[in-house]
C-alpha cells in the first residue's frame, strides 16, 4: 500500500473512533439521566440508614416477644404487598 492510502485509512479509523466515542460519551448521559431517580432515591434512604435500622431493630425486638403477633403482621404485610401490586397493575403502572 501506499503512504497516501495509509493516510487515508488511518484518518477513517480516527474518524470512527472519535464518532465511536461521543456516542459512548451520550449513551452515559443517557445512562446517567434515566438512573438520576433511582439514585436520588439511593442517596435519600442512604441518608435515613441509622434511623430505618434503629426503628427495625426495636420492631423485630417487640414483635419477638409474643411469637403470634410475628406470623399475624407477616401475614398481613403480605396480603398488603399483594393487594398494592394488584392495584398497581389494575392502575396500569
Amino acid at each position: 500500500m501506499k503512504k497516501a492510502e495509509l493516510a487515508t485509512r488511518r484518518h477513517r479509523f480516527e474518524q470512527r473512533i472519535i464518532q465511536e466515542r461521543l456516542q459512548i460519551t451520550s449513551a452515559v448521559r443517557d445512562w446517567n439521566e434515566a438512573t438520576a431517580p433511582i439514585d436520588h432515591a439511593w442517596q435519600r434512604v442512604s441518608h435515613y440508614k441509622g434511623p430505618i435500622l434503629l426503628g427495625s431493630g426495636l420492631l423485630v425486638t417487640l414483635l419477638s416477644r409474643n411469637k403470634g403477633r410475628v406470623g399475624k403482621w407477616f401475614k398481613r404485610s403480605v396480603v398488603v404487598y399483594t393487594m398494592a401490586r394488584r392495584a398497581k397493575k389494575m392502575i396500569g403502572h
